[in-house]
Protein backbone atom coordinates (compact mmCIF):
# COMPACT_ATOMS: atom_id res chain seq x y z
CA UNK A 1 0.00 0.00 0.00
CA UNK A 2 2.85 2.36 0.91
CA UNK A 3 4.58 1.60 -2.40
CA UNK A 4 1.37 2.36 -4.33
CA UNK A 5 0.96 5.70 -2.55
CA UNK A 6 4.54 6.67 -3.34
CA UNK A 7 3.97 5.69 -6.98
CA UNK A 8 0.81 7.82 -7.22
CA UNK A 9 2.60 10.73 -5.54
CA UNK A 10 5.41 10.51 -8.06
CA UNK A 11 2.89 10.63 -10.93
CA UNK A 12 1.17 13.66 -9.40
CA UNK A 13 4.44 15.54 -8.96
CA UNK A 14 5.49 14.66 -12.49
CA UNK A 15 2.24 15.93 -13.95
CA UNK A 16 2.50 19.18 -11.97
CA UNK A 17 5.88 20.07 -13.41
CA UNK A 18 5.94 23.26 -15.45
CA UNK A 19 6.42 22.97 -19.19
CA UNK A 20 9.80 24.32 -20.27
CA UNK A 21 10.46 26.21 -23.51
CA UNK A 22 13.73 25.58 -25.31
CA UNK A 23 15.09 29.14 -25.49
CA UNK A 24 18.02 31.43 -24.68
CA UNK A 25 15.61 34.05 -23.34
CA UNK A 26 14.46 34.45 -19.75
CA UNK A 27 10.66 34.51 -19.61
CA UNK A 28 7.57 34.36 -17.41
CA UNK A 29 4.32 32.70 -18.42
CA UNK A 30 0.70 33.18 -17.46
CA UNK A 31 -1.32 30.06 -18.26
CA UNK A 32 -4.87 30.25 -19.64
CA UNK A 33 -7.65 29.71 -17.10
CA UNK A 34 -9.93 28.39 -19.81
CA UNK A 35 -8.60 25.37 -21.70
CA UNK A 36 -8.93 25.29 -25.47
CA UNK A 37 -7.76 23.02 -28.26
CA UNK A 38 -6.51 26.15 -30.06
CA UNK A 39 -4.99 28.35 -27.39
CA UNK A 40 -4.09 31.88 -28.60
CA UNK A 41 -0.75 33.36 -27.52
CA UNK A 42 0.42 36.83 -26.48
CA UNK A 43 4.12 37.73 -26.40
CA UNK A 44 5.01 40.77 -24.24
CA UNK A 45 8.11 42.77 -25.23
CA UNK A 46 9.27 45.38 -22.71
CA UNK A 47 10.95 48.72 -23.37
CA UNK A 48 14.57 49.85 -23.07
CA UNK A 49 16.06 49.49 -19.58
CA UNK A 50 13.22 47.34 -18.28
CA UNK A 51 12.66 43.58 -17.88
CA UNK A 52 10.08 40.82 -18.28
CA UNK A 53 8.49 41.94 -15.00
CA UNK A 54 7.44 45.30 -16.42
CA UNK A 55 4.52 44.17 -18.60
CA UNK A 56 3.80 40.85 -16.93
CA UNK A 57 1.11 42.39 -14.72
CA UNK A 58 -0.99 42.94 -17.84
CA UNK A 59 -1.27 39.19 -18.45
CA UNK A 60 -3.96 38.52 -15.86
CA UNK A 61 -6.22 41.20 -17.34
CA UNK A 62 -6.42 39.51 -20.76
CA UNK A 63 -9.15 37.10 -21.80
CA UNK A 64 -8.80 33.84 -19.84
CA UNK A 65 -8.22 31.85 -23.04
CA UNK A 66 -4.82 33.45 -23.69
CA UNK A 67 -1.44 31.92 -22.93
CA UNK A 68 0.84 34.89 -22.24
CA UNK A 69 4.64 35.10 -22.16
CA UNK A 70 6.71 38.07 -20.98
CA UNK A 71 10.22 37.92 -22.43
CA UNK A 72 13.42 39.49 -21.14
CA UNK A 73 15.57 41.19 -23.77
CA UNK A 74 19.01 39.57 -24.23
CA UNK A 75 21.22 42.67 -23.91
CA UNK A 76 22.09 44.78 -20.86
CA UNK A 77 20.96 48.39 -21.11
CA UNK A 78 23.06 51.35 -19.99
CA UNK A 79 22.37 52.08 -16.34
CA UNK A 80 20.01 49.23 -15.53
CA UNK A 81 17.67 46.67 -17.01
CA UNK A 82 17.73 45.08 -20.43
CA UNK A 83 17.29 46.03 -24.06
CA UNK A 84 16.50 44.36 -27.38
CA UNK A 85 19.33 46.32 -28.96
CA UNK A 86 21.71 49.02 -27.80
CA UNK A 87 21.26 52.64 -28.78
CA UNK A 88 23.24 55.86 -28.49
CA UNK A 89 21.82 59.36 -28.17
CA UNK A 90 23.72 61.86 -30.32
CA UNK A 91 24.29 65.54 -29.36
CA UNK A 92 21.39 66.58 -31.63
CA UNK A 93 19.17 64.11 -29.68
CA UNK A 94 18.94 61.68 -32.60
CA UNK A 95 19.17 58.01 -31.60
CA UNK A 96 21.59 55.59 -33.25
CA UNK A 97 20.03 52.13 -33.28
CA UNK A 98 22.10 48.92 -33.43
CA UNK A 99 19.98 47.23 -36.09
CA UNK A 100 22.21 44.16 -36.18
CA UNK A 101 21.40 43.46 -32.53
CA UNK A 102 17.72 44.08 -33.29
CA UNK A 103 17.85 41.35 -35.92
CA UNK A 104 19.58 38.98 -33.50
CA UNK A 105 16.89 39.61 -30.87
CA UNK A 106 14.21 39.16 -33.51
CA UNK A 107 15.58 35.73 -34.42
CA UNK A 108 15.50 34.72 -30.73
CA UNK A 109 11.88 35.88 -30.44
CA UNK A 110 10.79 33.91 -33.50
CA UNK A 111 12.58 30.84 -32.14
CA UNK A 112 10.84 31.31 -28.78
CA UNK A 113 7.42 31.57 -30.42
CA UNK A 114 7.94 28.37 -32.40
CA UNK A 115 9.24 26.38 -29.44
CA UNK A 116 6.65 27.77 -27.00
CA UNK A 117 3.74 26.86 -29.27
CA UNK A 118 5.11 23.31 -29.57
CA UNK A 119 5.84 22.93 -25.85
CA UNK A 120 2.44 24.23 -24.71
CA UNK A 121 0.50 22.86 -27.72
CA UNK A 122 -0.77 26.38 -28.43
CA UNK A 123 -2.16 27.68 -31.72
CA UNK A 124 0.77 28.99 -33.79
CA UNK A 125 -1.69 30.76 -36.13
CA UNK A 126 -3.03 32.88 -33.24
CA UNK A 127 0.12 34.66 -32.01
CA UNK A 128 -0.04 38.31 -30.97
CA UNK A 129 2.91 40.57 -30.08
CA UNK A 130 2.44 43.41 -27.57
CA UNK A 131 5.42 45.73 -27.45
CA UNK A 132 5.98 48.92 -25.48
CA UNK A 133 8.48 51.58 -26.60
CA UNK A 134 11.56 49.65 -27.82
CA UNK A 135 9.43 46.50 -27.63
CA UNK A 136 6.99 48.24 -29.98
CA UNK A 137 9.81 48.90 -32.43
CA UNK A 138 10.57 45.17 -32.29
CA UNK A 139 6.90 44.35 -32.92
CA UNK A 140 6.84 46.44 -36.09
CA UNK A 141 10.01 44.81 -37.39
CA UNK A 142 8.70 41.33 -36.58
CA UNK A 143 5.42 41.96 -38.42
CA UNK A 144 7.09 43.27 -41.57
CA UNK A 145 9.77 40.54 -41.57
CA UNK A 146 7.45 37.54 -41.31
CA UNK A 147 3.81 38.62 -41.51
CA UNK A 148 2.70 35.03 -42.07
CA UNK A 149 3.99 34.07 -38.59
CA UNK A 150 2.04 36.69 -36.64
CA UNK A 151 -1.72 37.17 -36.23
CA UNK A 152 -1.42 40.69 -34.85
CA UNK A 153 0.72 43.27 -33.10
CA UNK A 154 0.03 45.93 -30.49
CA UNK A 155 2.57 48.72 -30.99
CA UNK A 156 2.42 50.94 -27.91
CA UNK A 157 4.34 54.22 -27.68
CA UNK A 158 6.81 53.22 -30.37
CA UNK A 159 8.02 54.00 -33.87
CA UNK A 160 8.97 52.45 -37.20
CA UNK A 161 12.72 52.51 -37.78
CA UNK A 162 14.01 53.59 -41.19
CA UNK A 163 15.66 50.16 -41.46
CA UNK A 164 12.30 48.47 -40.83
CA UNK A 165 10.65 50.52 -43.58
CA UNK A 166 13.24 49.16 -46.03
CA UNK A 167 12.18 45.54 -45.45
CA UNK A 168 10.80 44.01 -48.65
CA UNK A 169 7.59 42.65 -47.20
CA UNK A 170 4.67 40.85 -48.84
CA UNK A 171 1.91 43.49 -48.85
CA UNK A 172 -0.85 40.89 -49.17
CA UNK A 173 0.41 38.92 -46.17
CA UNK A 174 0.96 42.08 -44.13
CA UNK A 175 -2.62 43.04 -44.93
CA UNK A 176 -3.73 39.98 -42.95
CA UNK A 177 -1.84 41.07 -39.83
CA UNK A 178 -4.06 42.93 -37.37
CA UNK A 179 -2.27 46.07 -36.13
CA UNK A 180 -3.15 48.15 -33.07
CA UNK A 181 -1.14 51.37 -32.77
CA UNK A 182 -1.47 53.41 -29.57
CA UNK A 183 0.38 56.51 -28.36
CA UNK A 184 0.15 59.20 -25.71
CA UNK A 185 -0.31 62.76 -26.93
CA UNK A 186 1.98 63.98 -24.12
CA UNK A 187 4.81 61.52 -24.86
CA UNK A 188 8.17 63.26 -24.38
CA UNK A 189 10.25 60.14 -25.11
CA UNK A 190 8.94 59.15 -28.55
CA UNK A 191 6.93 61.89 -30.24
CA UNK A 192 3.36 61.08 -31.26
CA UNK A 193 4.33 62.07 -34.82
CA UNK A 194 6.20 58.74 -35.00
CA UNK A 195 2.96 56.84 -34.38
CA UNK A 196 1.17 58.93 -36.99
CA UNK A 197 3.95 58.18 -39.48
CA UNK A 198 3.73 54.45 -38.74
CA UNK A 199 -0.03 54.53 -39.19
CA UNK A 200 0.36 56.26 -42.56
CA UNK A 201 3.04 53.81 -43.69
CA UNK A 202 0.98 50.74 -42.75
CA UNK A 203 -2.45 51.92 -43.92
CA UNK A 204 -2.66 49.60 -46.90
CA UNK A 205 -5.20 48.19 -46.66
CA UNK A 206 -6.69 50.46 -44.00
CA UNK A 207 -9.01 47.82 -42.58
CA UNK A 208 -6.25 45.96 -40.71
CA UNK A 209 -4.88 48.97 -38.77
CA UNK A 210 -6.39 50.55 -35.65
CA UNK A 211 -4.82 53.80 -34.46
CA UNK A 212 -5.70 55.37 -31.10
CA UNK A 213 -4.26 58.22 -29.04
CA UNK A 214 -4.60 58.82 -25.31
CA UNK A 215 -4.17 61.64 -22.81
CA UNK A 216 -0.96 60.31 -21.28
CA UNK A 217 2.85 60.55 -21.37
CA UNK A 218 5.17 57.64 -22.30
CA UNK A 219 3.11 55.01 -20.51
CA UNK A 220 0.08 52.70 -20.61
CA UNK A 221 -3.22 53.79 -19.08
CA UNK A 222 -6.48 52.06 -18.17
CA UNK A 223 -8.47 53.23 -21.19
CA UNK A 224 -5.75 52.02 -23.52
CA UNK A 225 -5.65 48.63 -21.79
CA UNK A 226 -9.44 48.27 -22.09
CA UNK A 227 -9.20 49.04 -25.82
CA UNK A 228 -6.43 46.46 -26.18
CA UNK A 229 -8.49 43.77 -24.44
CA UNK A 230 -11.53 44.48 -26.65
CA UNK A 231 -9.33 44.49 -29.78
CA UNK A 232 -7.78 41.14 -28.85
CA UNK A 233 -11.16 39.47 -28.29
CA UNK A 234 -12.42 40.81 -31.63
CA UNK A 235 -9.48 39.18 -33.41
CA UNK A 236 -9.66 35.61 -32.08
CA UNK A 237 -12.27 33.00 -33.07
CA UNK A 238 -15.43 33.03 -31.01
CA UNK A 239 -15.91 30.00 -28.79
CA UNK A 240 -19.12 29.03 -30.61
CA UNK A 241 -17.32 29.13 -33.94
CA UNK A 242 -14.58 26.89 -32.53
CA UNK A 243 -17.13 24.28 -31.40
CA UNK A 244 -18.82 24.31 -34.80
CA UNK A 245 -15.46 23.92 -36.53
CA UNK A 246 -14.72 20.92 -34.35
CA UNK A 247 -17.92 19.18 -35.47
CA UNK A 248 -17.01 19.43 -39.16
Amino acid sequence: MKTLLLFLLAITIGNAQTVSVNTELVYKENLPLKKSDKTPVIILLHGYGSSEEDLFGLAKSFDERFLTFALRAPYTAQGQGYCWYKLDILPDKRMMQDYKQLQESKAKIFSFISNACKAYKADSTQVFILGFSQGSIMAYDIALSKPDKIKGIMALSGKLLDETKKIKFDAAKLGNVKIFIAHGNMDNVIDIKEAEAADKFLQNPKKNVTFKTYQMPHSINGKELNDIKAWLISNIPKEKEKKEEGKK
